[in-house]
């Protein structure tokens, strides 16, 4: 269903780049002509948006309107690129100066490396996106684009079996650990796995290693690539450890590895456990099968009560370097990511990148899990700077916890992936 966790969204509504033609047809105008050109508000020209997604709120309606106001004899063309091929369309595109004047894409820094973006490091909308956010959309220190929204990762619960069993959401691990012990008391499974399919484990362990790795070392995967920092050191065993507290003291249903995702999500909308760690498209999917599932969200916390929140940017939109139009672009850009128009574009659907943005959610839990995005620090999924190969030696090491085994050299395997790979990662 999904490839490894980091590329996971929650609920897929996303947007991409395509192609201002005009750019190849008419000569570039000098600075002073430009300059001269965008400020004029009278004049009729086109903006073109390129995306692949459902906008089902009417944002980019609202977004148009206000535009106009500014610009009343502007045109946007909204090009909709089929999701399945957006990126290689997006990327041809390009290459061949065809694309669109504002791009959304998921490629900030590779499209950045090669000179297709507009800096955009004096925006004012750029100290308003979450920590995690700045990262993906950064390259050299420059701000290339925004991210609009992210899936994150931590715990929803079923509020009626915490009611019956007069439990309240931990405060630090070792508060989980004991709430885990008193659901596996009562004869439910504290926790609802479908490990069958293996992508499912990254939910329960990405939450737990963003704590344990961000909280002691913030740039712990930077200092990686810089040689200052071992995958076999206390970040990740850590986060190991704590992985194999839950497994071996039985706090995962019995047929964990015996079923798949969607399984033990009915599993977990049948009571027949308290819990279930995973993204932030959970309440969505749980909605779509009962109406009457009661649940509730928290963030996994660490001994000291501290967390910081797994959260990867899904969509994100930038300027083409050779639009014809900058002020004008970097105006609706602007207004695309205005906190009320970014309300609506999340409502019912996503969880904003931007700290400031309040949505409307019908499900409880999605108001849980944007209150926590705000309050608590936030990161990138763990390893995504990691290489393939040091991933699947990661993914290989959780596999073995679960099957009742103890870690013996699957970190030291990682490392020794991640150095003969490493030529293969793309970072500031």
């Amino acid at each position: 269903m999904r490839k490894w966790i980091i590329g996971l969204t929650a609920l897929s509504f996303i947007i991409t780049t395509a192609g201002c033609s005009n750019a190849a047809k008419q000569p570039v105008p000098s600075n002073g002509q430009a300059q001269k050109q965008e400020d004029r508000t009278d004049e009729a020209f086109t903006l073109r948006v390129s995306y692949w997604a459902q906008d089902k709120n009417g944002y980019f309606d609202s977004v148009e309107k206000k535009f106009k106001e500014k610009y009343p004899k502007a045109t946007i063309r909204w090009d909709k690129l089929d999701e399945k091929n957006f990126a290689e369309v997006t990327e041809n595109q390009l290459k061949s100066g065809q694309a669109a004047d504002i791009l959304f894409n998921q490629k900030i820094k590779e499209y950045a490396k090669a000179g297709y973006l507009l800096d955009l490091s004096d925006q004012p909308w750029t100290q308003r996106m979450i920590d995690s956010a700045k990262q993906t959309v950064a390259y050299k220190g420059k701000t290339y684009g925004a991210a609009l929204d992210v899936s994150t990762f931590g715990v929803y619960y079923n509020k009626i079996i915490f009611d019956r069993l007069q439990l309240q959401p931990p405060k630090t691990w070792d508060e989980f650990m004991a709430l885990n012990a008193k659901i596996k008391q009562a004869g439910l499974s504290p926790i609802i796995g479908g490990f069958k399919d293996v992508w499912t484990i990254q939910g329960v362990y990405l939450p737990i290693a963003a704590t344990s790795e961000f909280l002691q070392n913030p740039n712990f995967e930077l200092d990686l690539y810089a040689g200052k920092v071992k995958i076999d050191g206390p970040e990740v065993n850590t986060a190991m450890r704590k992985f194999a507290d839950l497994a071996h003291n039985g706090y995962f249903n019995p047929d964990a590895l015996l079923i798949g995702y969607e399984e033990s999500t009915q599993q977990f909308i049948d009571g027949k456990g308290a819990m279930q760690v995973m993204g932030s498209w959970t309440p969505g999917v749980v909605d779509s099968n009962t109406s009457d599932f009661k649940m509730g969200f928290f963030a996994l916390p660490d001994q000291n009560g501290k967390t910081v929140m797994a959260a990867a940017p899904d969509k994100q939109v930038s300027i083409n370097a050779k639009t014809l139009h900058p002020v004008k672009a970097k105006y609706l850009l602007s207004l695309l990511l205005d906190k009320d128009m970014l309300a609506l574009y999340s409502k019912n659907v996503a969880l904003s990148a931007f700290k400031d943005v309040i949505a409307e959610y019908s499900n409880p839990a999605m108001k849980d899990v944007q209150k926590a995005l705000q309050l608590y620090p936030t990161s990138i999924n763990p390893g995504h700077l990691f290489t393939n190969s040091a991933n699947d030696a990661i993914n290989a090491a959780l596999n073995h916890i679960l099957s009742g085994k103890v870690l013996q050299n699957e970190l030291k395997e990682a490392d020794v992936n991640y150095i003969k790979d490493k030529a293969t990662l793309i970072l500031d």
